[in-house]
């Protein structure tokens, strides 16, 4: 049963990778279908749960459960009765959410770290394709887009596009490259499972890709990464040795990409989105990042007075619901997430969902804090600085950042779960007493008997 559903949980993370090369490259044609492919996945995992006797039961998975009724309840009354966008708007917000505690249930963090070396490994290659990308026209066929439509994707600075790498677009490296980041940090500092050669490959091809992602988000994200790896050599039991040893790996990595020309290309295409960023905010790109992040958070409470009581209906806000409804793919309500959750469900129930995302996060934060203080284990930390953002705020409709969240969030809690302890005598062979040699057999009996003596001698 566990391992159906940790084989299950491998197809997930893998196809989370990989769907944007299929729905590009592969299969073109089912680009739309590939869409929800890991949702059957999620499903199936459940059914094994369930009747496993294993599916989690908290306040967390039931308050779920009553926002998903609640939110279907509301669309009717709101007048949305297209059922294709209600379940495609249910499983955006909740079908793939209890999969966090169903990870937490069978994982332990030895999957955790084997996770980390997988998506290592995987940096390498994402690497050269992101290379190959940023070099090439933005009409060739490795810059197509979903469908394989020419020219579908973002364009970034200097003629190039934002390389997604295997992902459909550039939101995939986005989350891909900082939780990268954290499991490399993790490997460099406290527990090395990857040949340095290997680990040393990966942390240069992090370091490659950063730039070459054109993508400030990308960026900031994997130096909030650090900055959380930085702040956990304070707790470390070694913290000379993890310091030097970081340090060093930090300065032959350095050494590496100064060698590198696409560095400098990456680098340089980098600045100018920067530049560009800062004139159309008149020159202040530090106040562009800024409205960014923080009108995410107070814009839609703004909104929330304008929103009718039962909102639109679930499921219109997202891009698939503006194609069914209208026939073109867009933003009928809000592009931001909070904003589009409010005129979707309402003040009322968008208030509670948004406060079940606030409230998961700041969990996750804790636990993973206070398993760094009282344990010293920092793995749990450093993913929930590469995922926790992803789920207070980002946009859930893309399915590369829903399963980013959601994997992120399992992570973590699994994690937190030590290694079962071996039994020491498991691994030893039986224990058998050892035979005792049996004694040299006696002489056979016989009827000679030696002569008596009749007299004593004098």
């Amino acid at each position: 049963m566990l391992k159906s559903i940790k084989f299950l949980l491998w197809t997930y993370l893998v196809l989370l990778i990989f769907e944007g090369a299929l729905r590009k490259w592969v299969f073109p044609e089912a680009a739309d279908a590939l869409l929800i492919i890991r949702d059957p996945i999620v499903i199936l995992i459940y059914v094994i749960a369930i009747f496993g006797r294993i599916f989690p039961i908290n306040g967390f998975v039931i308050t779920i459960g009553a926002l998903t009724a609640a939110s279907v309840a509301a669309s009717f009354i709101a007048g949305q009765h297209n059922l294709v966008v209600m379940l495609y708007g249910l499983r955006i917000n909740y079908l793939h959410l209890p999969l966090i505690w169903v990870m937490a249930e069978v994982l332990d963090v030895r999957d955790v770290r084997r996770y980390g070396i997988f998506i290592l490994i995987i940096a390498i290659p994402m690497a050269f394709v992101m290379v190959e990308q940023f070099r090439s026209p933005i009409n060739s066929r490795i810059n197509q887009g979903v469908g394989g439509t020419e020219g579908g994707q973002i364009f970034g600075a200097d003629g190039k596009i934002r390389p997604p790498g295997f992902f459909s677009f550039i939101s995939g490296p986005q989350l891909f490259l900082p939780l990268a980041a954290a499991f490399f940090f993790y490997q460099a500092s406290v527990k090395r499972q990857l040949p340095w050669l290997v680990l040393l490959g990966a942390g240069i091809s992090i370091a490659i890709s950063l730039p070459v992602s054109i993508s400030r988000t990308a960026v900031l994200a994997t130096v909030l990464v650090g900055a959380t790896f930085a702040f956990t050599l304070l707790f470390g039991s070694k913290r000379a040795g993890a310091m030097l040893r970081t340090g060093l790996i930090m300065g032959v990595l350095l050494v590496g990409l100064s060698y590198l020309p696409i560095f400098s290309e990456g680098r340089d295409a980098f600045l100018s989105r920067w530049q560009t960023a800062a004139i159309s905010n008149q020159g202040d790109a530090v106040q562009n990042i800024s409205d960014r992040v923080f009108g995410g958070f107070f814009q839609p409470f703004a909104m929330m007075k304008n929103a009718p009581l039962f909102g639109a209906g679930i499921g219109v806000g997202s891009n698939v619901g503006a194609r069914l409804l209208s026939g073109k793919v867009g933003f009928l309500l809000a592009e931001d997430e909070w904003s589009k959750i409010f005129l979707e469900l309402g003040p009322i129930l968008g208030l509670a969902f948004i406060g079940l995302r606030i409230g998961l996060t700041c969990y996750l934060g804790l636990v993973s804090l206070r398993a760094l203080v009282f344990r010293r284990e920092a793995l749990p930390i450093l993913i929930f600085s590469a995922a926790g953002v992803a789920v207070f705020e980002y946009q859930w409709g893309p399915p590369t950042i829903l399963g980013f969240a959601v994997l992120g969030a399992g992570m973590i809690l699994a994690a937190l779960k030590p290694a079962p302890v071996e039994d020491p005598m498991a691994e030893m062979p039986e224990h058998r007493p050892e035979s005792t040699p049996l004694p040299p057999a006696l002489p056979p009996t016989t009827t000679h008997r030696p002569p008596v003596l009749s007299k004593l001698p004098a």
